[in-house]
């Protein structure tokens, strides 16, 4: 008898402890609707379907388009889940802010200054266009450069590029982990100047870097580059779910001494 008791009291302390773990999440999408949410930039449409915000393009948008959490985030880890239309290019972003008007800035002495109308800031990048026309061809279909780091409006991209990462590497192990036209899992731990990516559990970006320490999480569709392409870009949609985060205090995480 007091076997089992132990055995009951075991589960019910990992049932607890599996409680207050999912307990710690915050779920910025419920499922029916787009309360928390705010569209920033750009004519493409954000509407909710089947349990998922879906995000679907529009020729007419002269800038990149996105829905943004209405609440700022600094340290934390996000996941969820997507799946994109292979014409989509698209993207998460994290600690991102809106430009209202021209704003300057300043990084290693050089000046940036960020056109109005604009969001700008970490951009997780979600590349799924393994087919596009002959002039991008060269450029494009053989990067798979999801869960890379781009910095929008500003240095551009940070991994691979100018914080490290090798892009041949990168694209060769990208290929071999993306889900084309299926659904795939985003991870992203953003902790003081740490910030990591993981696409379908396998860690893909890691950078150092203190630009921005906290901004609004965004989910992109970018806009095309080439009124050609805009032909096929119409209509086509990236869908995320599951959207969560966890808030991590930088205490927690400090070495014992």
């Amino acid at each position: 008898m007091r076997r089992v008791q132990l055995i009951l009291f075991a589960f019910s302390v990992l049932a607890a402890q599996e409680l207050l773990a999912e307990e710690d999440w915050i779920r910025l999408f419920d499922g029916k609707d787009l309360s928390g949410w705010k569209q920033k930039t750009g004519n493409a449409k954000f509407f909710v379907d089947d349990g998922c915000i879906v995000g679907e393009a529009a020729t007419e948008s002269e800038t990149s388009s996105v829905l943004c959490t209405t609440k700022d985030y600094d340290n934390f880890i996000l996941e969820l889940d997507f799946k994109a239309d292979h014409q989509v290019f698209s993207g998460v972003h994290i600690r991102s802010e809106y430009a209202a008007k021209n704003t300057a800035w300043q990084w290693n002495g050089l000046p940036l200054t960020i056109p109005a109308g604009h969001v700008y800031g970490y951009l997780v990048l979600i590349d799924a266009s393994p087919i596009h026309r002959w002039w991008t061809a060269a450029l494009f279909d053989q990067r798979w450069w999801t869960g890379g780091l781009y910095d929008e409006k500003r240095r551009l991209w940070l991994y691979p590029g100018a914080l490290g990462g090798d892009p041949d590497g990168f694209s060769s192990q990208g290929r071999g982990i993306f889900k084309t036209n299926d659904w795939n899992h985003l991870r992203i731990e953003a902790e003081g100047e740490s910030i990591k990516t993981y696409l379908n559990g396998v860690l893909r970006a890691q950078i150092n870097d203190s630009l921005t320490p906290k901004g609004f999480i965004g989910l992109q569709v970018r806009a095309w580059i080439s009124d050609d392409d805009h032909l096929t870009l119409e209509g086509a949609k990236v869908r995320f779910k599951n959207i969560r985060l966890k808030p991590v205090s930088r205490l927690l995480s400090m070495p014992k001494n």
